[in-house]
């Protein structure tokens, strides 16, 4: 029931035009099927506030990573930004 309410929150976000969140700092957990798939991933952002995301269908475009790519972020300690709305990211990139 929590997940439906939290999809139609993001979709509603969506539909009104409102720009997308964002926020920028390091992975600390990544889950998902296997390797090769991350659904789910909590961020520390730079304040120090722990983020819960799911991972929805990814911009690529214009420096866009794919998934995959943020166990690698997971390992490295390296900062991400990502751009979501309600709990559903949309896009990440690596932090500048």
């Amino acid at each position: 029931m929590l997940a439906l309410v939290l999809a139609t929150s993001a979709c509603a976000f969506k539909m009104t035009g409102t720009p997308p969140g964002t926020a920028t700092g390091v992975v600390i957990s990544a889950d998902g099927p296997d390797t090769a798939q991350v659904d789910r991933f909590s961020l520390r952002t730079n304040a120090g506030q722990v983020l819960q995301f799911t991972v929805g269908r990814l911009d690529l475009a214009n420096g866009g990573l794919p998934a995959p790519h943020i166990r690698e972020h997971l390992v490295s300690g390296e900062p991400i930004t990502v751009f979501y709305y309600g709990i559903e990211v949309i896009r990440y990139v690596d932090a500048e």
